[in-house]
């Protein structure tokens, strides 16, 4: 063997390892991680364009259809110049407003009589069709809406915009490690009774909206089994975080549907 063999054939296989240990790198980034399919809502003041309320959402398919789900409280406080700003499937932040994907007539979120979360279809038009797009590889197919409750301390990921963290860019989700503390408890609101979840510890607000996975056996396959939509809290200080069970979401999204 010349020496030139010699050289080459060594430089070869570096070339070889280089090139396959860079699509093994373009493979593993190019995946979607849970937590990056949740997204968030911006709406700033009307009237102080210098302050804004933000919460999360998540995004569920079915029936070649797409939905946004949030809090119900959070809902409310959008407008045509709340923004839906998100993660794309490329890692790059993006953001939209959100009139643009909703319906132009009227309220376009339908609010659950009992529970304090809203629904919303996502309008199909020119204008939206590129960022319906990017957003349908973020959704969520509504069989990972749980129809059942975990069992008390179920280890869970709640992921969302705490304190508004993640929500500006570089786009990144924040997770909370939390557990089931309650079976499905009915609590009061001003509605009446809706049925709820407890969790702990709780969660800081801007994660209203965001939901809370259960991950099987520690794989990238997960089922939702709420949202959170809140905290409650006593005179001691201590406090509980508040989850919408997602059969209930799943049937929303199912009526919405029919």
């Amino acid at each position: 063997m010349s020496r030139f063999q010699v050289f080459v054939i060594p430089l070869l296989l570096a070339i070889v390892v280089q090139r396959t240990f860079a699509d093994e790198q373009q493979t593993v980034g190019s995946e979607i991680e849970r937590w990056d399919r949740v997204v968030a809502i911006r709406s700033p003041d009307e009237k102080d364009g210098s302050s804004s309320k933000l919460c999360s959402a998540i995004l569920v398919e079915a029936a070649d259809q797409l939905f946004v789900v949030t809090a119900g409280h959070a809902a409310e406080e959008t407008h045509r110049k709340s923004k839906l700003i998100y993660r794309d499937a490329d890692g790059k932040s993006q953001w939209v407003l959100l009139s643009l994907l909703l319906s132009e007539n009227g309220d376009p979120w339908s609010h659950d009589k009992v529970s304090d979360f809203a629904i919303a279809k996502v309008a199909s038009n020119e204008k939206a069709s590129p960022y319906v797009d990017q957003l349908k590889k973020l959704s969520i197919s509504i069989d990972q809406l749980s129809l059942t409750a975990p069992g008390r301390t179920t280890r869970l990921e709640i992921v969302g915009f705490p304190l508004a963290l993640g929500a500006t860019p570089p786009v990144s989700p924040l997770v909370v490690v939390s557990y089931v503390a309650s079976k499905e408890i009915e609590s009061s609101n001003k509605w009446g009774k809706e049925p709820i979840l407890y969790t702990a510890p709780p969660i800081a607000q801007g994660c209203s909206g965001g939901p809370a996975m259960v991950i099987d056996d520690g794989a990238n396959t997960f089922q939702v089994v709420g949202i959170v939509i809140g905290m409650m809290a006593d005179s001691t200080g201590a406090k509980l975080s508040k989850v919408v069970p997602a059969r209930l979401i799943r049937q929303s999204v199912e009526q919405a549907i029919r």
